[in-house]
């Protein structure tokens, strides 16, 4: 099935992502208040909505909490950036990725618990794409046209084996750097839980892969994806 995103906000950097992640086969929501820009783009996604992206009930009917990922790409409204974003997490969105411009415009977004901020740029949206198109993969992290860096999601396959008995280098070309553990810590004053990422260090030969780790792994980005989709 193919993954459904949506993307709000249509300059340079959203109409980049719009039409990558389309040509990567997901199907691609885009949003924007101007009509000029869903015309000139209409042609090269799924669908195209014209609304007010800060408007609650407006994008409340686009039933966009069951959409795998959706990105604010407004870049010259931060105001109306941080008002979508804010109406995104009312609906119940479960990923949010924003386009962030300035390192305060981070920080702003990270106190309002928002991780995933990206560059304002066609190779930061390109990157974006291909992260969100690959099955289980967070984040990657292109080192040379060949090899890449990959966060993912733990494939069933590997569902508690060490890394003797798979062997990952020799079995499936593939190397891993270390595994994020996700744990629950308090939120700002106490109220509340929160889920923070820990490294564990370089992983040995008797380290287990557990259900939920995160794995951070160097190669081909073919090999890679190959592991991935082992379930």
């Amino acid at each position: 099935m193919a993954k459904k995103f949506a993307v709000i906000g249509l300059g340079v950097f959203g109409s980049h992502l719009a039409t990558k992640l389309t040509e990567h086969g997901a199907e691609v929501l885009a949003i924007d208040s101007n009509y000029d820009k869903l015309e000139n783009i209409k042609d090269s996604v799924t669908l195209t909505v014209r609304l007010d992206s800060t408007d609650k009930a407006a994008l409340k009917n686009q039933r966009l909490n069951e959409f795998d990922a959706v990105v604010v790409g407004i870049g010259d409204n931060f105001e109306a950036s941080i008002l979508t974003t804010a109406v995104l997490q009312q609906i119940g969105v479960k990923r949010i990725i924003v386009r962030g411009t300035t390192s305060i415009h981070k920080k702003i977004f990270n106190h309002l618990e928002i991780e995933e901020i990206i560059l304002p740029s066609e190779e930061a949206a390109e990157k974006l794409a291909e992260s969100l198109s690959i099955e289980k993969v967070i984040d990657s992290f292109m080192l040379t046209p060949e090899y890449v860096i990959v966060e993912a999601k733990t494939p069933k396959s590997l569902f508690g084996k060490n890394l003797l008995e798979l062997n990952l280098p020799n079995n499936y070309g593939v190397s891993l750097i270390t595994i994020k553990k996700i744990e629950s810590k308090p939120k700002l004053l106490g109220i509340g839980q929160k889920t923070v990422e820990r490294a564990i260090g370089v992983p040995k030969r008797d380290t287990v892969i557990e259900q939920d780790d995160i794995l951070v792994l160097f190669g081909k980005q073919k090999d890679i994806e190959n592991l991935l989709k082992r379930d």
